[in-house]
């Protein structure tokens, strides 16, 4: 039986991998339900409460960081609140409109154009799209080393 708990954590933890560069799938989140499936399903034998615990922390973390990378480095490059909510509407359309490469995008048009309507020079405005490109980075790279050693941890217990 537990076999099939096995297979369905899989799966989940699979799309959750695939979640993290596919805007709009809530990657670590179906990492976390995948481990938290096979806990329930085998009774907590294998991935107890702690670890649940701990799957959670960092599911939690990596959210946190993935939506405040690109905030947090946008504001340390000069950004104003107006160039950051361009940069989350910006994002937000572009995803809609061109997926992962419309997300990118849409950030950076957005911030420098909320830069520009509100009076701040190009020069300015190109600035803050960097740090929120590179924030974007840095984030993506936080939640893949986060998930990763989540699944990781996951399969060493189940296994060993």
């Amino acid at each position: 039986m537990s076999g099939i708990y096995l297979i369905v954590s899989t799966a989940l933890i699979i799309v959750g991998l695939l979640g993290i560069f596919i805007p709009g799938l809530p990657g670590t989140g179906l990492v976390f339900a995948g481990t938290l499936v096979y806990a329930w399903g085998t009774g907590f034998q294998a991935i107890g409460w702690g670890t649940l615990l701990l799957f959670l922390f960092l599911t939690l973390l990596s959210m946190a960081v993935d939506y405040g990378a690109g905030l947090i480095t946008a504001q340390k490059f000069g950004a104003s609140k107006q160039g950051i909510f361009g940069s989350i509407i910006g994002g937000i359309l572009g995803m809609i409109t061109f997926n992962l490469p419309g997300l990118i995008l849409g950030q950076l048009i957005g911030v420098i154009a909320g830069e520009l309507m509100f009076g701040r020079k190009m020069k300015e405005s190109m600035k803050s799209g960097f740090g929120v490109f590179i924030g974007y980075l840095l984030g993506s790279i936080a939640k893949v080393i986060i998930t990763t050693l989540m699944v990781i941890i996951f399969y060493f217990k189940v296994f060993f």
